[in-house]
């Protein structure tokens, strides 16, 4: 192999190198699965933190998440979780999400993730939800999404719809109760507990915030 191949160009002019404290970002985070960077362009790798807090009132539900590229997730730290502190592992293609909390209950316990998505170098990148009855495990829901990154996306105008299109996503289950009588086994599962995660909160506040910067932008131009 010739050295050219091992030398890794400098990054773009707009896409300087930048750092960030998982820690920090969970601390103001109004999500599960926040970006750490704004890089959401075709072939980028996309670390995103997420925080899962016990409590009384906590109830994350669970789902199942597809997606054509592969993620890696770091148990950055954990107390009370069924992974340690520290572990590292490479999800399936279509793998289970919860609170990853022994007890949900427990408000002494915690996990906090890294991970780490990877979006497709080229051609379609699709991802989906699905849902299974919690008596039979029959899957009841089942949802997919284009999640093709666009070329030169940043998350400022391009929300990453890992997390955007949940809402309304899972809403289609949520509004319609039909979906929750398991057509195996006659269970009527409950509502997915989607403000659990922040998912909504995050979609609702791109679009204010790509909203606002347009009002600037425009009010800027009259000025």
């Amino acid at each position: 192999m010739s050295e050219d191949k091992l030398v890794i160009p400098p990054p773009r002019s707009d896409r300087p190198p930048l750092h960030t404290n998982a820690f920090d970002m969970v601390q103001g985070s109004n999500t599960q699965l926040k970006p750490l960077f704004p890089y959401l362009h075709p072939g980028a790798m996309v670390p995103a933190s997420a925080l899962l807090i016990g409590g009384p009132n906590a109830d994350y539900g669970h789902f199942f998440h597809h997606n054509t590229q592969h993620e890696i997730a770091v148990a950055l730290a954990c107390n009370g979780a069924m992974l340690p502190t520290g572990q590292v592992f490479v999800g399936a293609v279509i793998h289970g999400v919860n609170s990853f909390l022994k007890n949900e209950k427990d408000p002494k316990s915690f996990a906090t993730f890294v991970i780490t998505q990877v979006q497709s170098e080229s051609g379609v990148q699709t991802e989906g939800c699905s849902l299974r009855c919690a008596k039979c495990h029959e899957q009841i829901f089942f949802k997919e999404f284009d999640a093709t990154p666009v070329a030169d996306a940043i998350e400022a105008n391009f929300p990453l719809p890992s997390v955007a299109a949940l809402p309304a996503l899972f809403a289609e289950y949520n509004d319609d109760k039909a979906r929750h009588v398991c057509p195996k086994c006659g269970h009527v599962n409950r509502d997915f507990p989607v403000a659990a995660w922040g998912w909504d909160r995050y979609a609702d506040q791109s679009a204010v915030a790509m909203g606002a910067r347009r009002t600037l932008i425009d009010t800027a131009s009259a000025a």
